[in-house]
């Protein structure tokens, strides 16, 4: 069984942080950093080959992406200069396996306009502080990676001086390896997609806020935000169905929840 440690990014573990983002999918959470991705190079996949070099899947050599990513870290490098950057890194034997990434409201987009998502904004006036995405190491999954991260994050926020934390995670997972089957069959907009979704989707009673919907799982992003039954374990109360993330629509109705706890 490997020996799990936790740190928080800095200056120091910043080269763990590199390193660890090259093993997995993902945009150095400059998404929930910044409030955005960052923005590719312009021109069509064609222009930006002529520009870079042409990609070689046999290789593993993508010019563009590699050129984002060393942007990505860039930013990132920067913001933990500005101080700003916050986050938790998770080792399994001294290498870095997980990541959490968390930080104050006033350092993250609080207020809903057409530039930020709506998953990046506090929901609530109170809130200080928010949780918002964990990545694993596909080899190191279901090993309790994120709660230790978790766990470590509430810590590191107390004693940065506590405080309301707010995340908004999905209902429950659910992965249905047919519906990408029917959807590049049918089309994603076609009756056949809803109508399976509605017959073979599961559903859930949640205390104090009605039944909501299970939420799409892939193998290859699972579910970034956490589970419910991750944050009631830690003290998270759910206090509302999330209206600004989530649908109704029959197609991908995917169901979020709002959890607060004090620290």
């Amino acid at each position: 069984m490997a020996r799990f440690t936790t740190r928080e990014l800095s200056k120091r573990t910043f080269d763990d942080f590199a390193h660890f983002f090259t093993q997995v999918h993902g945009c150095h959470c400059t998404l929930y950093l910044l409030g955005r991705h960052l923005t590719p190079l312009p021109g069509s996949a064609k222009e930006r080959a002529r520009l870079l070099g042409a990609p070689d899947r046999s290789q593993k050599h993508f010019p563009h992406r590699d050129l984002m990513r060393a942007r990505e870290l860039e930013v990132v490098r920067e913001l933990i200069e500005q101080g700003t950057a916050t986050g938790i890194l998770v080792y399994a034997d001294g290498e870095p396996v997980g990541w959490c990434h968390y930080g104050r409201t006033d350092e993250i987009p609080v207020h809903r306009d057409e530039s930020v998502p709506p998953r990046m904004f506090a929901r609530d006036p109170t809130t200080r502080w928010r949780i918002n995405c964990y990545v694993t190491r596909i080899d190191h999954r279901r090993q309790g990676v994120a709660t230790r991260a978790l766990k470590a994050t509430i810590a590191a926020i107390r004693k940065r001086g506590g405080g309301w934390v707010e995340v908004t995670t999905m209902a429950f997972p659910h992965h249905d390896p047919l519906l990408p089957k029917l959807r590049k069959t049918f089309g994603w907009a076609s009756p056949e997609v809803a109508d399976h979704i509605r017959e073979n989707w599961p559903s859930r009673e949640i205390p104090g806020i009605g039944r909501l919907n299970a939420c799409g799982a892939s193998s290859r992003t699972l579910d970034h935000a956490g589970r419910m039954s991750m944050y009631e374990k830690v003290g998270f109360q759910a206090v509302a169905r999330d209206p600004y993330r989530g649908s109704d629509d029959p197609r991908y109705p995917w169901h979020f929840v709002l959890m607060r706890l004090e620290v």
